[in-house]
């Protein structure tokens, strides 16, 4: 069985490997150079938790209001990344996988 949502097929066993979404990966990219200079407090659950569900706790709200304020504000284009999520919302090591690539790549600027 396979998911499709918004052009991007995910199947129920496959694996996460950023080559194979580049516009996501364009996406990432951008947002990360947008945010580099933001503090780094909640950093890595304020932007999944807005790709993933369009929600936030409010001490990570309270803890970094400027991170926020960029990543809800809809001047990052992020549909392709908010797309895998909800590509993926069945496959559970997809999404381990992609979330953590997003951490790994916001926290360090590596892959």
């Amino acid at each position: 069985m396979t998911i499709n949502t918004n052009n991007i097929t995910i199947k129920n066993n496959e694996k996460f490997n950023p080559a194979n979404y580049p516009k996501a990966m364009s996406e990432l990219f951008a947002l990360r150079s947008g945010i580099s200079e933001a503090s780094v407090y909640f950093k890595v659950e304020i932007v999944v938790s807005y790709l993933k569900n369009h929600s936030l706790q409010t001490d990570w709200v309270d803890a970094n209001p400027s991170l926020t304020r960029m990543v809800t504000s809809g001047f990052f284009k992020t549909s392709n990344l908010e797309s895998l999520f909800e590509s993926a919302r069945d496959n559970k090591i997809f999404l381990k996988d992609y979330e953590e690539y997003i951490s790994t790549q916001l926290l360090t600027g590596k892959g």
